[in-house]
């Protein structure tokens, strides 16, 4: 059965739907949760947060406008799940070039990929310890500028300031390596 007519039967109450949709998709959740959390969480934390994305996709049935596709859904409903895990306490700011990469990507595109983050994680670096916390708790951990101001004790106007000059300088430092589609 195709992810429409799984979505269908879903909105109308089937519980074999949301089954194979768990069967189908577990993994994947967990695997998204996992990466977007760095490591940072067990894996009793990871299982529970799939859990969790799949309770509210059985109380949202009724509500589901899924237009970008079921996979994209979930993807989203997990990285916010974990996003909500770490609101009060986020995770300290690490290295991004060790990010899992995906099994779907092929070797040419997993090196590509890799040298990529490597090289960005190289311009991180290069920023100042509070611009960079700024950029990764906005971009890696997904906060909003007002979160990230109120943790920081800064302005939002500040957050939003160092977030442009810090897009400016890693533009400019990828450039200068050859990155210049980034």
């Amino acid at each position: 059965m195709n992810d429409e007519k799984l979505l269908s039967a879903l909105g109308n109450g089937d519980v074999s739907a949301l089954e194979r949709i768990m069967k189908k998709y577990s993994g994947y959740v967990c695997t998204v949760a996992r990466n977007f959390s760095r490591g940072f969480l067990s894996e009793e934390d990871i299982d529970e947060l799939s859990v969790a994305v799949f309770y509210k996709l059985w109380e949202q049935r009724g509500r589901l406008d899924v237009k970008l596709g079921l996979k994209a859904y979930l993807s989203a409903a997990a990285r916010n799940a974990v996003k909500n895990r770490f609101r009060d306490d986020p995770p300290p700011c690490e290295d991004i070039s060790e990010l899992d990469i995906p099994a779907e990507f092929s070797v040419e595109e997993h090196a590509e990929l890799s040298e990529t983050l490597e090289v960005l994680d190289e311009g991180l670096k290069a920023l100042s310890p509070k611009r960079r916390e700024i950029f990764l708790r906005f971009y890696l951990y997904g906060e909003q500028t007002s979160q990230i101001a109120k943790a920081m004790k800064i302005s939002e106007g500040s957050v939003r300031t160092e977030l442009h000059r810090a897009r400016a300088k890693l533009k400019e430092y990828m450039s200068d390596r050859g990155y210049d589609y980034v």
